[in-house]
């Protein structure tokens, strides 16, 4: 039976709870629309596709050294664009100069030099030249020092997507010259060969993650919420977010240059986090009010005006650490804010329209499914958390003395930072590109496609081709660097590119300090007195240091930005002085001690083997910038949570610390069910096999687990038991700041405002 009644009583409805409420009253319409939306977007993406690009692409440097040379080199004509194969061929007994071995040779030189692709309809060779190695002279050094290996290297003329459909062509050629069963080893690699494979690993291996994270997710949730249906529509928004953002990122690189392979990744990252944390807020807050009595569409306004405005705030202060991306103006680092950013304004917006036209359809029924045990009755603030927050406030002073000093421990690594760029390291050993660039470093330890290459102007002035010759000579005698030269000279002449092959490995300290030597000794006297003349350095190595330094120089401007707006947010929301200060202080301690713990695991080397991954002794350099906007968005997230249950309670007159104990005991259950679903996700992330997603991974799992145990449940209530009513202090000069309350005070209505609810039970 249905009864309507009307209720009319006096107060100002925020913007959330209008929406909200309207959405609840067309509860329906909002539903199909939000599907319709959600699955518009997601199938445009799937039509149109994501453009990426991989981990060899340099896209949007432009103003780097490092790749300004080559814009340089182009300038004048540049050469021929072309991409080179590599095959390596191995044999555990025989040598390079056995019959068996160059008949080995021969029959995959043979196989290259006639594979064709379709031009027109027209069978056309793929490769224009394929060197073979027992055709050459030793100085080239195709032939490995002990004889076992041998490299072959084919190349393919044409610009980009001309190179990436021969490459498709020949790809079942290469992989059945791979898999001869036989005791040779044979491997093939070229950027292009190294993108896909990376791209398709990824892929794989998202698909994958979503098969643990999803499932795990739920049992969380179930565990949270204690009833089946609760625990579904949480998992029903960030799904929904993430077809959303999926589509909004196919858009986006279809009319740009294309976004980072790892995006998608982070879209999987933050959708999945975000969304079910929002829900996770509202429902919790809505479940409350119905077992206080409430009828179905006053606890839904009830939550839309408290949680759904935390809710809110909280997606703003995300959004604001996202944005601090954008500083950095590159495109892969545009294409990361744009994907994250997107997710999380689709899961706020979900959250006060969609949320609560959901559980104005379901009622009650939002309880359907109970589990038992956890499906029981709890009293808000009661339980483990509620306890320690209890004897935590008895002894405030030892317990922010102890975790302090903990905290400061955990982080001290950080001040031994390595930053450097993974690239193939990163990959997993199960890949033939990286299998490859192994056996090459093994049989070569001289060098051989780790290059230092020189771009030089005015080239055909006969006193630069004198300087030229003299650093040539310079620089073969220089430790690290070795011959032979590569010289290429550009169509008109002007431009030359010396290319030198350097020895270990890109992140060497002793190659950056030999890119350093060169550009800031070698360059100046050969080059600095010539009139017009232009020497650039560039390769793996100089690109290193160049982003390096591009990131590093970004990093101080990017915490200015997002804890600067932080803290006016917090200093209008919360109208204290001491409460933005302290939240920034506690958010920089969990970031601190991630960035500690990346140091100890990915730099050192701690639990390699059980994490499955071999240390490359660098952190991706744009790692700590990337995390860093994350992480204080998400510990900020769960700081407005508490803080607005606290500041609520106070502001009904509660003595600041009964408000503190309150408030925090209110919110631990909730927010330990969120920070558990935030670490399950990131957690997974962990056993990925792309050592950058592993970094991200471990980075923001620590600093979640972190803040949501040892700073929001000891340090937070400690800190502000000793700070007493000082935690909401303001100075005179500043009492002209507005006063803006994030949660509403759903408990008493305001005389004189006028409210009108029309509920069905």
């Amino acid at each position: 039976m249905s009864v309507h009644v009307a209720v009319t009583t006096k107060t100002k409805r925020s913007f959330t709870v209008r929406i909200g409420m309207w959405c609840a009253r067309h509860a329906w319409l909002v539903i199909i629309l939000w599907l319709v939306i959600c699955g518009s977007l997601f199938a445009t993406g799937q039509l149109v596709g994501t453009r990426t690009y991989g981990i060899t692409d340099d896209v949007g440097l432009e103003k780097l050294d490092s790749i300004r040379a080559g814009s340089v080199f182009d300038a004048n004509g540049g050469s021929e664009a072309s991409e080179t194969l590599y095959g390596i061929i191995n044999h555990p007994d025989l040598k390079v100069t056995s019959p068996e071995f160059k008949a080995k040779i021969a029959s995959v030189v043979i196989a290259l030099r006639s594979a064709t692709y379709l031009q027109d309809g027209i069978p056309a060779a793929v490769f224009s030249q394929v060197i073979d190695p027992t055709n050459t002279l030793p100085l080239l050094g195709l032939n490995s020092m002990d004889g076992s290996a041998s490299r072959i290297q084919a190349t393919i003329q044409g610009e980009r997507e001309l190179v990436k459909k021969k490459i498709s062509a020949v790809r079942p050629l290469l992989t059945e010259l791979t898999n001869q069963g036989s005791e040779f080893k044979v491997f093939f690699f070229s950027s292009t060969i190294i993108n896909n494979e990376a791209l398709e690993l990824a892929a794989h291996e998202l698909d994958g993650s979503l098969k643990i994270t999803i499932p795990a997710t739920f049992i969380i949730l179930l565990i949270a919420f204690g009833t089946l249906a609760a625990a579904l529509i949480p998992l029903f928004l960030a799904i929904s977010s993430l077809m959303a953002a999926f589509g909004i990122l196919a858009i986006y690189s279809n009319t740009t240059n294309g976004v980072d392979s790892n995006t998608t990744q982070l879209i999987v990252l933050m959708g999945l986090a975000v969304g079910i944390d929002y829900s996770l807020f509202m429902i919790t807050r809505y479940r409350a009010e119905r077992r206080r009595g409430r009828d179905k569409l006053t606890a839904i306004e009830i939550a839309s005006g408290t949680a759904g405005r935390a809710v809110f705030f909280s997606g703003m202060v995300v959004i604001i650490s996202l944005a601090g991306l954008f500083i950095i103006g590159i495109p892969t680092f545009i294409s990361m804010a744009i994907a994250t950013i997107g997710v999380v304004l689709v899961s706020v917006i979900g959250s006060f329209t969609l949320i609560p036209a959901v559980l104005a359809v379901l009622g009650n029924g939002v309880n359907w499914g109970r589990i038992p045990y956890f499906g029981r009755e709890r009293n808000e603030g009661s339980g483990f958390w509620s306890k320690l927050v209890h004897r935590v406030m008895q002894h405030p002073l030892i317990m922010v003395s102890v975790v302090t000093v903990l905290l400061i421990a955990l982080a001290l690594p950080l001040f031994q930072f390595k930053l450097g760029n993974n690239g193939l390291d990163g990959l997993p050993d199960s890949l033939a590109s990286v299998q490859a660039i192994h056996l090459l470093t093994d049989k070569w330890p001289q060098g051989t496609i780790l290059r230092m290459n020189v771009v030089i102007t005015n080239a055909d002035k006969p006193e630069t081709k004198q300087a030229i010759d003299n650093f040539t000579e310079v620089a073969l005698k220089t430790n690290g660097l070795s011959g032979p030269v590569d010289k290429s000279l550009s169509r008109n002449g002007k431009a030359l590119r010396l290319s030198i092959i350097m020895s270990g490995n890109r992140n060497d300290q002793s190659n950056k300090d030999l890119i350093r030597s060169i550009r800031n000794e070698l360059i100046p006297r050969y080059f600095g007195s010539l009139p017009g003349v232009t020497a650039l350095v560039s390769g793996a190595t100089a690109l290193t240091i160049d982003t390096t330094k591009l990131y590093m120089d970004a990093l101080p401007l990017i915490f200015v930005f997002v804890l600067g707006l932080s803290f006016i947010l917090l200093l209008v929301a919360f109208h204290s002085l001491v409460i933005p200060i302290k939240a920034i202080i506690l958010n920089l301690l969990s970031t601190g001690a991630s960035y500690g713990v990346l140091v100890l695991v990915f730099q050192e080397g701690w639990f390699s083997d059980q994490l499955g991954f071999r240390p490359t002794g660098v952190i991706e350099s744009f790692v700590p910038l990337f995390l860093f906007t994350i992480l204080f968005g998400l510990s900020m997230d769960y700081h407005l949570f508490i803080l607005t249950r606290i500041k609520e309670a106070k502001d009904r007159g509660m003595p600041s610390d009964e408000a503190v104990e309150k408030g925090i005991s209110i919110t631990s259950g909730v927010i330990t069910s969120a920070a558990a679903i935030m670490v399950v996700v990131f957690g997974v992330f962990v056993t990925l096999r792309i050592i950058i997603i592993k970094q991200l991974g471990l980075g923001l799992a620590v600093a979640v687990f972190v803040d949501a145990t040892i700073i929001r449940s000891i340090l937070l209530p400690a800190a502000m038991q000793l700070l007493g009513e000082m935690n909401w202090y303001i100075p005179r000069f500043l009492d002209w700041i507005p006063q803006v309350t994030i949660e509403g005070e759903p408990e008493e209505a305001k005389k004189g405002e006028e409210l009108e609810s029309t509920y069905i039970n």
